[in-house]
């Protein structure tokens, strides 16, 4: 079974086909993946969907880089 970063970056890379960096925990999700507002939320409520977690605006609002939605999905999992 793969593991929460083999996960999110498989839905980050169906959503943006053409990101050419691996995806890894560091990355942040519009300065260095260029993922704007729309597409993150497409990405978000994908891996809601597929963790069968619900997050919170408030939640959202802090999320600035893939770590930040790994420890959010953690975070709901436990």
């Amino acid at each position: 079974m793969p593991n929460t970063l083999e996960k999110v970056s498989e839905i980050v890379l169906e959503q943006v086909p053409d990101v050419e960096v691996a995806i890894g925990p560091n990355l942040r999700i519009s300065q260095d993946l260029g993922i704007d507002s729309l597409t993150f939320v497409d990405i978000l409520v994908k891996i809601e969907k597929v963790f069968d977690v619900e997050f919170s605006d408030n939640e959202l609002a802090t999320v600035q880089s893939v770590q930040d939605i790994l420890d959010l999905v953690e975070h709901k999992t436990r």
